[in-house]
Order: C-alpha cells, then sequence, then structure tokens
C-alpha cells in the first residue's frame, strides 16, 4: 500500500524570496538616497567604474520584543474594562534617535550595501531624453558596425567559413572520386564590410565659469553636475559630441580632462563663454543639420556692465538650439545680477534652475532632461 506525500515546495523558495525582497529594498534606498548619492564625492572623482555603499533597513521576521518596561499586560493580575495596559513607549523615555541626550530605547538595525554604478544609472537616467530633439538631415556622424556580406578564397584564418569550406571540400573530392578531405584550395573565409548608419547630429556645449568668484564648492557642484549629466548622455546617445568651454575673463575651448580638473581665478566676464559657444556653432554645427543644446554653469557673478551684452548672445544662441541651460550654483542664496537680467528672457528655449546645495543637483538634472518636462 503506497503512501501518499505532499512536500511544502514554499521552504525551497524562501531564498529566492527573501533575495527578491532585499533586492526591493536596496532599489528604494536607492531611489530614497539619489540626491546624496550623485553628489559623493567618491564618485565623481573616480573614473565611473565602482561600487557604492548605501544604508537599507534590514529585513527582521515578525517576532515578540521583550518589554524593558515592565508594564502589566492582559493576563497579568485583575483588570476591569477599559483599564490602560501600558504604552509601547514608557514615560519619561524617548524614541531612537530623538532627544537631546542618551536615549534608553533599542535603534533600527541598519546594513549598508553595496551597489553598482550601473544600478544607480538605472534608476537616474531612466525617464531622461534630450529635450526638442528633432530629425536632422544625415550628417557626418555614424555608428560603425561590421556586417560579413561575402566569402573569398583568402582571408585570415580567424574567419573561416566552415559551412562554405566543407561544401567546397565535398565538390572537389566527388569530382576527383577520393574520399572527404579539406585542402588548402577548399578554404574559404568570411568578409566583413563596415556599416555606417547616419544618425541624427546632436552637440553638447558645456560651458563653465572657471573664475575666482567660483570658490571649492561652487567648482565641485558644477562639476558634479556635468558628470552626471555627460553620463547620461553617452549612455543614451551613441552619436553625440560634447564640446567643453570653461571662462573667467577670457573664454576657450578645453579637453575633458581639463575640463574637470582646471582650477582658475581672475575677473568675471560671461559674455566671452557665449560669444565662444557662437562662435563654434557657426563654424562646425550648421543649425540645420544639428541639434544644439549649450549649458552653463557659474555662480552668478559677472561684471555689470557685461550682463546686457551676455544677454543679448544668450538671445542668438536661443534661436539657434534646441534647448539653451543655465545652472545657477549659489549655496548662499543671494540675489545675483546675473540671474536678475536673465529673468526677463522669455524664450520657451531657454531654461534655468538654481542650485543651492549638493542635494539640488538631482533637481537641476532632472528639470533639464526628464520626460515630459516642457522646454
Amino acid at each position: 500500500m503506497g503512501v501518499l506525500t505532499q512536500d511544502d515546495w514554499s521552504l525551497d523558495r524562501r531564498g529566492q524570496m527573501s533575495q527578491s525582497r532585499h533586492q526591493e529594498k536596496v532599489r528604494k534606498a536607492i531611489r530614497d538616497n539619489l540626491a546624496d548619492i550623485i553628489s559623493d564625492e567618491g564618485i565623481v572623482m573616480s573614473d565611473g567604474q565602482r561600487t557604492v555603499r548605501i544604508p537599507v533597513r534590514s529585513l527582521d521576521e515578525p517576532h515578540f520584543a521583550f518589554d524593558h518596561g515592565k508594564q502589566q499586560h492582559i493576563g497579568q493580575g485583575e483588570g476591569e474594562a477599559g483599564q490602560s495596559i501600558g504604552k509601547a513607549v514608557p514615560t519619561g523615555g524617548q524614541k531612537p534617535g530623538q532627544g537631546a541626550g542618551a536615549g534608553d530605547q533599542a535603534g533600527q538595525r541598519i546594513l549598508e550595501a553595496e551597489v553598482e554604478i550601473d544600478e544607480i544609472e538605472d534608476t537616474l537616467f531612466r525617464d531622461f531624453r534630450l529635450p526638442n530633439l528633432q530629425e536632422k538631415p544625415k550628417v557626418k556622424q555614424v555608428v560603425e558596425d561590421w556586417e560579413f556580406t561575402d566569402i573569398r578564397k583568402k582571408g585570415i584564418r580567424a574567419n573561416i567559413d566552415r559551412k562554405h569550406t566543407l561544401l567546397e571540400a565535398l565538390r572537389r573530392s566527388r569530382r576527383e572520386g577520393k574520399p572527404l578531405s579539406v585542402a588548402e584550395d577548399d578554404l574559404r573565409f568570411k568578409t566583413w564590410e563596415e556599416s555606417v548608419n547616419p544618425q541624427t547630429g546632436a552637440v553638447v556645449l558645456a560651458m563653465m565659469d572657471v573664475s575666482g568668484s567660483m570658490g571649492t564648492t561652487e567648482k565641485y557642484m558644477a562639476r558634479t553636475f556635468f558628470y552626471w549629466m555627460e553620463r547620461f548622455l553617452r549612455r543614451q546617445y551613441q552619436s553625440l559630441e560634447v564640446r567643453y568651454l570653461v571662462h573667467h575673463a577670457e573664454a576657450y575651448e578645453t579637453s575633458k580632462e581639463e575640463f574637470y580638473t582646471t582650477r582658475e581665478n581672475g575677473g568675471t566676464i560671461c559674455s566671452t563663454v557665449f560669444d565662444k559657444a557662437l562662435r563654434v556653432i557657426a563654424q562646425d554645427y550648421p543649425p540645420d543639420l544639428w541639434n544644439i543644446y549649450p549649458v552653463y554653469v557659474g555662480d552668478g557673478d559677472n561684471l555689470l556692465s557685461d550682463n546686457d551684452k551676455t544677454l543679448s548672445l544668450i538671445r542668438q544662441l536661443c534661436q539657434v538650439s534646441s534647448m539653451v541651460g543655465y545652472v545657477e550654483v549659489n549655496p548662499f542664496q543671494r540675489p545675483t545680477a546675473l540671474m536678475r537680467v536673465l529673468q526677463g528672457l522669455d524664450d520657451p528655449v531657454f531654461q534655468s534652475s538654481l542650485v543651492a546645495g549638493r542635494n539640488q543637483i538631482l533637481n537641476a538634472l532632472e528639470h533639464f532632461f526628464r520626460q515630459g518636462v516642457a522646454v
């Protein structure tokens, strides 16, 4: 007589279920701490190929907690209807992390989890897009690929086509009436051609104030903004070009490495960098062929006599650009001459954002690139 048994397979899935719950906790921790994570100096100063540690509240199974207050509860002595049976926190106690002095309550267990930069980018860039990106006539920019298109008798051994080689060997062996063998003349090789796919042309002009008024904090916030902006652009748009312009009393183009490490000083004449941007566009990026995105980051300081010229040049940039972005890093949130002037610029292409602290860099990125934000 057989015995029927039924195994509880849910026990075997508990490990997967716990892992899934932990991963969701990590994803939530990334979302909750995103503003602080992207301003982490360790990430910005690295090459981006590293992990980050973020706090994650632990997942405890339901359990009974010992009452350190030693209060009276149900089942302990005489009681009457409506009688209070105690409080979760004893009178005079403090909740974890609250109060001016040392508390007497246990705290929550918070662990640190390591996450890859890719996971952070997945969350940060999920809905990011370049605004007003339009189809343009085909330009010189292409995405290169290789496609095997032909079979030839000559080639490198790594590209031997086994199928065609075997067919040639069979044909020759039959003609000669000999057993199948592969001779040198039977070898066939795959050959390739470069595949070029013209893409919609887009260029970002990254412009930054490096004058003496930009302190260490301002320069760090500016570079952090550009760091994440560029990672988003490189990840989402293969055919995009980025040009780097900096200025103090004069403007000049620089390399990517120098852009993120240069420490300048001197006066501030903002019009120089916008004039430089217009000259770069006129020389290399015809607006009928390119989507153009000038983005400037500075602290709002400018030579007073230069404000009107700066406003005029930004108006000209708006006429040839898909978006013109202005980010003002202003830790003290003081009124600035440049921001007052730009507030009178009524053009839908122009967008501005104020960054008073590191945790507001996320707001600036979302303002410019979040999908669905009207520009």
